[in-house]
């Protein structure tokens, strides 16, 4: 699978401006990490753009529902594996390649990024420093949505500092801010 059709997937399936965003951030993340891992950009990159494309006509049966659906078409086990590893408590796969490492700790974390982003005066990724970030991880209602554990043992599960994982995501984020509606204004 490419990224034009796995594009095309996430269109038939996500009508949410905010929520093909955040596919889109995700996906932004797994390219900038696997480029300087020296992995595959072109899977690391589908993998974060579809691991939720069912989950807005699907929430209570997301991931599985989806990871059928691609396997009836033929999808790389690849792809499907490292979908069912981003939600390991209700698939019971846990995350194990590298791939599936980075998916699980960039899923939430990069949203939570974009959240920091709507509520600076900037509206911007460009000025926002991890020390922002990490000071709002401490603040429980504030995107009370993301899993604060989950964006700790995402960091753990690739073996970085949360700093420098944070600052990851934001190198990566400014490099696309424009398509994922967080370039602001400076």
């Amino acid at each position: 699978m490419n990224r034009e059709v796995a594009w095309q997937i996430v269109c038939e399936f996500t009508e949410s401006e905010s929520l093909r965003k955040h596919m889109l951030g995700v996906e932004t993340c797994m390219r900038w990490y696997a480029e300087k891992l020296g992995e595959d950009i072109e899977l690391w990159g589908v993998c974060g753009l579809l691991h939720d494309f069912d989950y807005e006509k699907h929430p209570d049966e997301h991931p599985i529902w989806g990871m059928k659906w691609l396997e009836e078409r033929g999808t790389d086990p690849v792809i499907i594996r490292a979908i069912a590893t981003h939600y390991a408590p209700k698939t019971g796969v846990e995350p194990e390649s590298p791939l599936e490492k980075h998916l699980f700790a960039c899923d939430e974390l990069s949203g939570f990024i974009t959240a920091c982003c709507y509520v600076r005066p900037s509206k911007s990724v460009h000025d926002l420093e991890a020390k922002s970030v990490t000071k709002k991880l401490k603040t429980l209602n504030f995107a009370a949505g993301v899993n604060r554990e989950d964006v700790y043992s995402g960091a753990e599960l690739i073996e970085l500092p949360l700093n420098d994982h944070i600052n990851n995501l934001i190198t990566a984020m400014r490099g696309n801010s424009e398509a994922l509606g967080i370039k602001g204004e400076l």
